[in-house]
């Protein structure tokens, strides 16, 4: 794309910061690490000035209807607590506005609970989506035609994107740097911004990798970190001891302890998710199980129907659909 892409977030007074600031920095952060103007960031309100925010702080903010935008053009529609969401909900005009802005945009998203607005506003009709968990049911039965899913981070359906609880709009921001630019690029920038890189929508809001990482001290942290760059390697306990400078009885205890996972189990869980990330990306069967770490692409084939429930080759048709 020669051309920078516009990433329009529409916002509302009382709307949650962090689902503006949050993926705003990863798509600044990919112009900083690719060295390029790859995206633009543009913040849209109902009315220009400032926008308050949850917390008090503001936002500068363009009208709605000055927007200008085109099919390369993104509209993300944020969410907010549930006072500051009623208000917007019932805000017919705000609908309107929303309406006519993503009709000219060729990707639409929202993070948390602006899922409840697209829906509001009839930009998402009959899609698979995700919202903030706490309001999963509310939007499964005020929008019955809907297929909400609570377990998602975030979803991709078509050209519409939604996603979770605020911090996942982070993950919905690289996950689109990955559709446009490549893999590689997502990682330069989950790096370069410290945040968790292999994060696939459909892994659970709840999962237990990233219950284990919360709960892990710097030690294992950083091991984690250093087993992420080692997916295509034998790796074991022995090697996961000595990193941490432990007999392997104490880690092996340990570990499972602080993690509440078994550090075998723990690594079959990051090769797997991985796995999956690169068959999402369009990579070959065979060259994801050599890339975490399978010998065989049969080894591979048996261990993602056992993890997942179905082939490599069925999961990468449903993602591709």
């Amino acid at each position: 794309m020669s051309e920078p892409q516009t990433i329009h977030f529409a916002t509302f007074a009382g709307a949650e910061l962090l689902d503006v600031a949050g993926p705003a920095a990863v798509f600044t952060a990919a112009n900083q690490v690719a060295g390029a103007c790859l995206y633009r960031v543009d913040v849209v309100a109902l009315s220009a000035g400032p926008v308050s925010h949850d917390g008090g702080l503001a936002l500068a903010a363009r009208p709605l209807d000055a927007l200008n935008a085109g099919r390369e053009d993104t509209l993300l529609v944020v969410g907010g607590y549930e006072n500051a969401l009623r208000s917007a909900l019932k805000n017919a005009e705000l609908l309107r506005a929303l309406r006519q802005a993503a009709s000219n945009c060729g990707r639409i998203g929202s993070v948390c609970s602006g899922t409840f607005l697209l829906a509001a506003a009839s930009v998402i009709t009959n899609q698979r989506v995700a919202t903030h968990w706490r309001g999963c049911a509310e939007l499964a039965e005020r929008f019955p035609a809907l297929t909400v899913d609570p377990d998602a981070l975030y979803v991709r359906d078509g050209r519409f994107w939604t996603s979770a609880g605020v911090a996942t709009g982070i993950d919905l921001a690289l996950a689109m740097i990955q559709a446009d630019h490549g893999r590689a690029l997502k990682t330069r920038v989950a790096r370069e911004l410290v945040v968790y890189a292999h994060r696939p929508g459909h892994q659970s809001q709840f999962s237990d990798v990233l219950d284990a990482q919360s709960r892990a001290d710097d030690r294992y942290s950083n091991l984690i970190d250093w087993l992420l760059q080692r997916l295509d390697q034998p790796v074991k306990i022995a090697d996961m001891a000595e990193y941490c400078g432990q007999s392997e009885r104490t880690f092996h205890r340990r570990f499972s302890e602080t993690t509440g996972i078994p550090p075998s189990r723990y690594v079959e869980i990051l090769r797997m998710n991985y796995g999956r990330d690169l068959l999402e990306a369009g990579t070959p069967v065979k060259q994801a199980a050599g890339r975490c770490g399978f010998r065989s692409e049969a080894a591979f084939r048996t261990a993602f129907r056992q993890h997942f429930g179905v082939s490599p080759g069925q999961h990468a048709r449903m993602q591709a659909t």
